[in-house]
C-alpha cells in the first residue's frame, strides 16, 4: 500500500489530524456547554494525562538511563516556570484562569511533535514495529484534542481561536513532527530523542497535577471526582489499544549492534 514505512507513518499521523479536526468539529458546535463545564474538562484531562504519565510515559522515559529522571524533573519545573511566567506576563484581566488553559497547550504541543519524531522512528525500522507503536495514536489524539479545546474555552479564548490552537497542538504537531524526522530516520541517535522524551514527561505530569488538578477545589466531590475517573479510564482503554513509542526497545536494539559472540 505505503511506497516506504515512512510514507506508511506520515499518513497515519495526517489521519490522527483528521480525526483529532473531526472531535474538535463535534465539540464546537456545544462550545458554550465546553465552556461551561471547563472545570469537568479539565480533572477529565487531569485523569487522562497523569495516568499516561505514570502507566506509560515516565517508564518508556525513565527507561532511557539515569540521566532521563533528572530530565524528567527538569521537564516538571519547565512546566512550573512557565505556567508562573504566564500568569505573571499575561496583559489581561485574570492571568490565571488563562496560563491555566495555555500551559496544558504548551506541553500537549511539545509531546505531539515528539510522538510524531518517535513514530516515525519506529516506522523506519519496519512496518510491523510502526503499526504496533502506532495503534493508540489516533485515540489519544482525539480526546486531547477535545479537552484542550474545553480548556481554552474555560479561559475565555473564542470558539474560534479555541478550535484553531487546539487543531495545531493537538493535531497538526503530530505530522510536522514527522516531517521534520523524515530526512533523519536513520541516521538519528534515538538516545537523545529518548531524553527529550523524559522532558516532555515531565511537562506533562506538572499539567496533570499542577493548573488541571486544582480545579478539585472549585468543584463538588459528586462532579469532580467522577470526572477523574473518566480521565483515567480513557488512559487505560489507550493503553490497552497498544500505545507505545519504541523507544527503550529501539535503543536497546541499537545499542547491541556491532556486538559478535565468540565461541
Amino acid at each position: 500500500m505505503f511506497a516506504t514505512p515512512l510514507l506508511a507513518t506520515l499518513f497515519l499521523t495526517s489521519l490522527a489530524a483528521f480525526i483529532a479536526a473531526l472531535g474538535l468539529i463535534t465539540v464546537s458546535i456545544r462550545s458554550d456547554w465546553s465552556q461551561k463545564y471547563g472545570p469537568v474538562f479539565a480533572l477529565i484531562a487531569s485523569g487522562l494525562l497523569l495516568t499516561m504519565v505514570i502507566t506509560h510515559l515516565a517508564p518508556e522515559a525513565l527507561a532511557g538511563g539515569p540521566l532521563a529522571s533528572y530530565l524528567m524533573l527538569g521537564g516538571f519545573f519547565l512546566g512550573l516556570f512557565v505556567h508562573d511566567i504566564l500568569r505573571t506576563l499575561l496583559p489581561v484581566a485574570d492571568p490565571r484562569t488563562l496560563a491555566a488553559g495555555l500551559t496544558p497547550l504548551i506541553a500537549i504541543s511539545i509531546h505531539s511533535f515528539l510522538d510524531g519524531m518517535i513514530y516515525t522512528i519506529s516506522f523506519s525500522q519496519g512496518m510491523d514495529t510502526g503499526l504496533y507503536a502506532t495503534m493508540g495514536l489516533v485515540l489519544h489524539e482525539f480526546p486531547e484534542a477535545i479537552i484542550t479545546f474545553a480548556l481554552l474555552r474555560a479561559a475565555g479564548i473564542s470558539n474560534r481561536l479555541s478550535f484553531i490552537l487546539a487543531f495545531l497542538a493537538a493535531g497538526v504537531t503530530t505530522p510536522l513532527g514527522t516531517i521534520a524526522m523524515i530526512p533523519l530516520a536513520y541516521t538519528v541517535d534515538m538516545s537523545i530523542l529518548s531524553l527529550l522524551f523524559a522532558v516532555s514527561a515531565g511537562l506533562l505530569l506538572f499539567v496533570s497535577t499542577g493548573p488541571l488538578m486544582a480545579h478539585m477545589k472549585a468543584e463538588h466531590p459528586i462532579r469532580s471526582i467522577p470526572a477523574l475517573g473518566v480521565g483515567i479510564a480513557i488512559a487505560l482503554v489507550i493503553g490497552t489499544a497498544g500505545v507505545g513509542h519504541g523507544t527503550h526497545e529501539y535503543a536497546s536494539d541499537h545499542s547491541t549492534e556491532g556486538v559478535h559472540v565468540h565461541d
